[in-house]
C-alpha cells in the first residue's frame, strides 16, 4: 500500500465515522507522496544525466587514445629522420649534409610539417 492509497483508506474511514484527524492524515499523506514521487522523478533525470556523461567521457577518452595513436613521439621522429638519411643532435637538432658538404640544421617546422603529412594520411587511410 503506498501513501495515497493509505490516504484513500483515510478518507473512506473519516466518513464512515466521522473522523475529522483521518481527513488530515489522508492530507498529509498526498502531500508528501506528492513529494516523493518528485524526488524520484529528480532522481531518474540525474541518473540519465549521470549515464549521458559517462558516456559522453567514454567517447573523450577514445578520441584521445586515437590522437595518441596518430602522434608521433620526439624519439619516433628522431629515428624516422635517421633512416630517411637525416642527423640529430642536442644542440642543432636536425641537420642533413648538403652537397658541398657542409651541415645544415632544418628548422623545427619541418618536424610540425612532418606530423601534419602523417596525421593528414593517417586521417584518409
Amino acid at each position: 500500500m503506498n501513501a495515497n492509497e493509505l490516504a484513500d483508506w483515510c478518507d473512506e474511514a473519516s466518513q464512515e465515522y466521522g473522523n475529522r484527524p483521518l481527513v488530515q492524515i489522508a492530507t498529509m499523506l498526498r502531500q508528501q507522496q506528492e513529494k516523493l514521487t518528485k524526488y524520484e522523478l529528480r532522481h531518474v533525470a540525474q541518473r540519465d544525466r549521470i549515464a549521458i556523461l559517462e558516456m559522453q567521457h567514454k567517447q573523450q577518452q577514445a578520441e584521445i587514445e586515437a590522437l595518441k595513436a596518430k602522434t608521433l613521439t620526439d624519439e619516433e621522429i628522431i629515428s624516422s629522420a635517421e633512416e630517411a638519411g637525416f642527423n640529430w643532435s642536442e644542440d642543432k637538432g636536425i641537420f642533413v649534409r648538403h652537397s658541398n658538404g657542409s651541415w645544415i640544421g632544418l628548422d623545427s617546422k619541418i618536424v610540425d610539417f612532418a606530423r601534419a603529412i602523417l596525421r593528414k594520411a593517417q586521417d584518409n587511410g
